[in-house]
């Protein structure tokens, strides 16, 4: 889906890592809730409620992790230079690559000092099994000397990628609850309600060989019903990936039993120019909406609408 994710917004809104290994013993690594990659956790450290990753309390550290595609990865390593570190308040004090089964990888650690507090930071990017991890432990400076260099350096020697992530752990995760995927399938799901839903084998297309279906949660006052138009168009005008957009329905509508609205549009593959049809939907609450938003080439309309109705008719507030 490189045309809806951009790559670089992906890789910034990324995090995460793992520290150290009993060594007489080969552990199975943890892989945190709705998490592709995963690593042995140092003792100590715990998966977290909260985050994606791993805590200690005690030491005050996390290990945060994230995963994108390894196409990722060349864009990451150049992302990390010694000067974009320093931008970033890091004073790189050690880089060396990292030896990975089946993959490689890049180590960078040093302090930080942020918002008056002296911490200490670690990074590893990785690629391996055809993900790209990017990863972080984040600490107190006077943590370090009980969560040292080697020891990060031997958990980051675990890190493993698991072929998929069950739908069912990805929808745990969610504030609501999809009742009828209509032969769809979850692509990615995050704990701020965000979901990306399609129909077909591949992960990352181009030219909208698949249908997408990108579902979130907006919390905030809900706008009075005489705004409602209004407000839903401004919302599709940021619609990603397309251009060439004309709107040919646009009004309100029931979903379930809350208020909604609906635009349909054409419009053209911003980087192919294939043809294609949106289509976004509001459901109102009190206290924010419910937003769904798809894409669909047009040769695929017919067959497709109908389903996006099913999800969209069967998606029930937690």
């Amino acid at each position: 889906m490189s045309s809806y994710l951009p790559l670089r917004s992906t890789i910034f809104g990324a995090l995460a890592l793992a520290l150290t290994l009993a060594p007489a013993f080969a552990a199975d690594p943890t892989f945190p809730v709705n998490s592709r990659v995963g690593l042995v956790p140092p003792a100590g450290f715990m998966p977290s409620a909260r985050l994606s990753g791993f805590e200690n309390p005690q030491a005050n550290a996390v290990i945060l992790m994230s995963s994108m595609p390894g196409e990722a990865y060349p864009e990451l390593e150049k992302s990390l230079t010694d000067e974009a570190m320093k931008q970033r308040g890091m004073q790189v004090a050690l880089r060396e690559p990292l030896a990975l089964k089946g993959g490689k990888g890049l180590f960078i650690a040093g302090p930080r000092e942020a918002d008056g507090q002296k911490r200490y930071e670690a990074v590893v990017i990785a690629t391996l099994d055809g993900v790209a991890a990017f990863i972080s432990v984040q600490m107190l400076e006077a943590s370090h000397a009980a969560v040292t260099d080697a020891m990060l350096r031997e958990a980051f020697k675990t890190i493993a990628v698991r072929k998929e992530i069950p739908d069912s752990e990805k929808l745990s995760i969610l504030p609501y609850k999809l009742n009828n995927l209509a032969g769809f399938r979850v692509l990615r799901a995050a704990v701020d309600g965000s979901a990306i839903l399609t129909e077909g084998p591949k992960d990352s297309v181009k030219n909208v060989e698949q249908p997408f279906l990108l579902v979130g949660v907006k919390i905030g006052e809900a706008p009075k019903p005489e705004e409602r138009d209004k407000f839903a168009r401004d919302i599709f005008s940021g619609a990603p990936g397309i251009k060439d957009v004309k709107i040919t329905r646009a009004e309100p509508l029931r979903i379930g039993q809350m208020a909604g609205h609906e635009i349909v549009a054409e419009a053209k593959d911003i980087e192919s120019g294939t043809d294609v049809t949106t289509v976004q939907w509001l459901r109102f609450g009190q206290q924010g909406h419910l937003h769904m938003f798809a894409i669909v080439r047009r040769t695929a309309w017919n067959d497709i609408y109908p389903k996006l109705r099913t999800i969209r008719d069967n998606i029930e507030i937690r």
